[in-house]
């Protein structure tokens, strides 16, 4: 198969498998493949329930949430494969630190390199989750299982879309962080198709640029945009940290319109990336932005309540 411009082939199922990002063994592990990996790179959020003993049995060799361990360190675990979620975390120049095995000498010890996202994938989308399960599913032999996971997916997916159709579009800001400039998202942004599944607009998504489409704005620029909605990028496993970004941006934009109502959803690192969680994201989203369209009471934006 080819994963990112490159030909991958697998004579067998790999049985030494190296995990990345949160996001990349999260779908690993989903799939049921726990017993094929021999580490992975620390994560970042409390691992969900039903993958709790995966992440308690594979060692979380690395640095931080973000970064591998070293070229050698990475031989001396005789990989035979390395699931990464981005190129960063193999060498060359998107590397986010020194040292890291390549490509080139990954397969030099016998280990091919599969990618959740490509280098030239871009805009991020949530299609190359369902591409990164569908792959797997056939290097593992297990099409059966994967054919599954992509079917439940898209079919919430289809649910939320079914429920916000014919509904105006809420205006959605997204607040990854800082306070002077302000990190949000971009059309290039996995966030930008988010916000549009769940029946939102992205008050950014007509620009594009930065790493991954994220770009810094000014405050006056969120300002002139008046979102209706917040979505906000804060840990899930920190409450201080969800109740600072709230009160920035209340204190900051206290006459936005999302301000006022006090709307916002969440969204995090490990869902804020193809993988196994983004439609949690889509389906409490939506929930936030068009909240009669959920519940006993859901009625259709175009049929009045009681009519049939």
């Amino acid at each position: 198969m080819e994963n990112c411009g490159r030909k991958v082939t697998f004579e067998k199922a790999p049985s030494r498998v190296y995990l990345g990002f949160q996001s990349a063994a999260e779908i690993f592990f989903g799939l049921g493949l726990g017993d094929r990996a021999i580490a992975q790179i620390k994560p970042m959020d409390t691992p969900l329930p039903d993958q709790v003993a995966d992440f308690d049995r594979v060692p979380d060799q690395s640095p931080d949430a973000y970064v591998p361990v070293g070229k050698e360190e990475m031989f001396g675990l005789r990989p035979d494969m390395l699931f990464a979620y981005v190129n960063s975390e193999y060498g060359g120049p998107d590397q986010l630190a020194p040292g890291l095995a390549t490509v080139d000498e990954l397969q030099s010890i016998g280990a091919q390199v599969y990618a959740l996202v490509c280098p030239d994938d871009n805009p991020v989308q949530t299609a190359f989750t369902y591409r990164a399960i569908a792959d797997l599913g056939v290097i593992f032999d297990v099409e059966d299982k994967a054919t599954a996971v992509i079917d439940g997916m898209k079919a919430r997916v289809a649910e939320v879309q079914k429920r916000v159709a014919g509904r105006e579009p809420v205006p959605v800001f997204y607040y990854y962080g800082g306070e002077g400039p302000i990190m949000t998202g971009t059309r290039d942004a996995f966030v930008n198709e988010v916000i549009g599944l769940a029946g939102g607009v992205n008050v950014f998504g007509d620009v594009s640029g930065g790493r991954r489409g994220f770009l810094n704005v000014s405050q006056e620029q969120v300002a002139a945009e008046n979102p209706a909605a917040f979505l906000i990028g804060a840990s899930p496993n920190s409450d201080q940290d969800v109740a600072a970004k709230t009160d920035y941006l209340y204190r900051v934009f206290p006459e936005m319109q999302a301000g006022k109502d006090k709307r916002f959803a969440l969204t995090y690192d490990t869902a804020n990336t193809p993988g196994w969680r983004f439609v949690d994201v889509v389906e409490d989203l939506a929930r936030t932005l068009h909240p009669d369209a959920f519940g006993p009471e859901a009625t259709s934006p175009t049929t009045p309540s009681g009519e049939k």
